[in-house]
C-alpha cells in the first residue's frame, strides 16, 4: 500500500521552500544593495580572510610610500647641506691654490686668513643644521649641536678665530625602514662625513705579552666584538679584521716591545669603547676611561687624524705664519681628500635616493594589484548578481503560484 501524503505536510514542505527561496533572495538583494558580497565572515571565510591579508598590505603600502616620501626629502635636506659644504670647499680650495703662489705677500695672506675663518665658521652651521628640530651630523645624537666650536683671540689685532671644531655626537647613521625587511641609511654622522684623513692611534704603552683577563667584549665603530679570556695581541686583532669594520688592527715591534694599533680603513674618526664589563682597549693603552667616545682617547695615545675643520684651521694657520709650502703642500692635500669623502657619501646617497624611487615604483604598482583583488574578493559582480536575482524571483513566482493550487483544497474536494 502506498504510503499518503497529508495535505499538512504539504504545505510544511511548501513553507520551507519558499522562506528558503525568499532568505536568499534577500541575500543577493542586500548583496546589490550594499556593494559587497560578504557582509559576515560567515558568508565566505576563505574570502574574509584573504581579505583581511589584502587589506593589512594596502595599509602597510600607505605606511611605506609615506615613509618613503619623508626619507626622500630629508636626502634632498642632507644634499642640498653638502653641496653648500662643497662649494665652501670649493672656495677654500681656490684661495689655497692661489695663496701657494709666491707672488702673495704676508698681509694679503693674513687678510685671506680672516676669509677663511668666516668659512670654517659656515662650515661648522652646516655640520650643526638640523632638520624637524633634530641635528642632522650628529648620528642618532639628541643633543644641542653635534660640533662644538672653540675660539682663540690673536693678542695682536683682538680678532677672534676659530682654534678647534670637536665633534661630540656619535657614530650611529639614521636608517630607515622603507619596506618589509628593507633598512636604508638616510644620513652618515658627522664624524664620517666632514672627515679628511684615516685615523691611526698609537699607544705609548707597550703591551708585551698581553692577553685578555676575562671574557669581555669591544665595541669598534658600534661593532660588538667577543674577547675570550687568554686571547692574545694577534688573535683580537684577528677578531677586529674579521668583524667588517673599516678598521685595520694591527702589532708592531719596537725595541722589542710590543704596540697595538688600529687604523681606519676610510676617512672617520673611530669610535672605541670596552663593554661587557671588560678593559681590554684600556689594558692596550688606547681609549680613558672616565671619557665617553669618541672623544675618550688615552691621553697616551697618539692619535693621527684629522677632520675637515683641522684641515682649514692648518691652512688659517699656515696663511698668518705666511707659510708658502705647507698650503701647497699638506693643506692643499688635505681640502682634496676632504672633498673626495663629501663627494663619496653624496654619491653614496644619490644612489639610496635612485633605490628609494625603485622601491615606490613597484608598491605603486604593487597596490594597483592588490586594491583590484581587494575589491574583487568583498565587491559584489553586479551582473552576476543581478542575473542571480532574476532567476530567483521567477522561481519564487513559479513556486508561489504551484502554492496557490495546492494550498486552497480542502476536504469537500476530495468527497467529490
Amino acid at each position: 500500500m502506498a504510503a499518503g501524503i497529508s495535505q499538512i505536510a504539504m504545505a510544511n514542505q511548501f513553507t520551507f521552500n519558499t522562506l528558503k527561496k525568499e532568505a536568499e533572495l534577500g541575500k543577493v538583494q542586500n548583496q546589490l544593495t550594499s556593494g559587497f558580497k560578504i557582509n559576515l565572515p560567515s558568508d565566505d571565510p576563505t574570502a574574509t580572510v584573504n581579505f583581511m591579508d589584502y587589506d593589512s598590505r594596502l595599509k602597510e603600502i600607505d605606511t611605506y610610500g609615506k615613509l618613503i616620501q619623508n626619507a626622500t626629502a630629508k636626502l634632498d635636506y642632507v644634499d642640498g647641506k653638502l653641496g653648500s659644504a662643497t662649494e665652501i670647499l670649493q672656495r677654500i680650495r681656490e684661495l689655497a691654490v692661489q695663496m701657494a703662489n709666491g707672488i702673495y705677500s704676508q698681509e694679503e695672506r693674513q687678510i685671506t686668513a680672516m676669509e677663511v675663518d668666516q668659512l670654517i665658521r659656515e662650515l661648522v652651521a652646516i655640520g650643526n643644521s638640523s632638520y624637524k628640530g633634530d641635528p642632522m651630523f650628529g648620528g642618532t645624537f639628541v643633543g644641542d649641536v653635534p660640533f662644538k666650536q672653540y675660539t682663540i683671540t690673536d693678542p695682536k689685532t683682538g680678532d677672534q678665530f676659530v682654534s678647534d671644531v670637536k665633534y661630540i655626537g656619535n657614530n650611529q647613521s639614521q636608517i630607515m625602514q622603507i619596506e618589509q625587511n628593507e633598512n636604508v641609511h638616510v644620513n652618515h654622522p658627522g664624524n664620517q662625513l666632514f672627515w679628511a684623513y684615516d685615523s691611526l692611534i698609537m699607544p705609548t704603552l707597550p703591551s708585551t705579552g698581553y692577553t685578555a683577563p676575562n671574557d669581555s667584549k669591544i665595541s669598534v665603530d658600534g661593532i660588538d666584538i667577543a674577547i675570550n679570556q687568554g686571547d692574545s695581541l694577534d688573535v683580537i686583532a684577528k677578531k677586529i679584521n674579521d668583524s667588517g669594520a673599516a678598521v685595520k688592527a694591527g702589532v708592531f715591534t719596537h725595541n722589542g716591545a710590543s704596540y697595538f694599533t688600529l687604523e681606519s680603513t676610510t676617512p672617520h674618526q673611530l669610535t672605541l669603547m670596552d663593554t661587557s664589563g671588560g678593559s681590554v682597549l684600556q689594558n692596550l693603552g688606547i681609549i680613558d676611561a672616565g671619557s665617553q667616545p669618541p672623544n675618550n682617547l688615552s691621553p697616551s695615545a697618539k692619535m693621527f687624524s684629522g677632520s675637515v675643520f683641522d684641515v682649514i684651521v692648518d691652512f688659517r694657520e699656515a696663511l698668518i705664519k705666511n707659510d708658502q709650502f705647507a698650503i701647497g703642500g699638506q693643506v692643499l692635500g688635505g681640502i682634496d681628500m676632504a672633498m673626495d669623502n663629501i663627494l663619496k657619501y653624496r654619491a653614496s646617497l644619490g644612489a639610496v635616493e635612485m633605490r628609494m624611487q625603485t622601491v615606490q615604483e613597484r608598491l605603486s604598482s604593487e597596490q594597483v594589484y592588490i586594491a583590484d583583488i581587494h575589491k574583487k574578493t568583498i565587491g559584489t559582480d553586479i551582473t552576476q548578481a543581478v542575473m542571480e536575482m532574476k532567476m530567483l524571483e521567477f522561481s519564487h513566482d513559479v513556486a508561489l503560484n504551484i502554492g496557490a493550487r495546492l494550498m486552497p483544497k480542502s476536504l469537500l474536494d476530495f468527497l467529490r
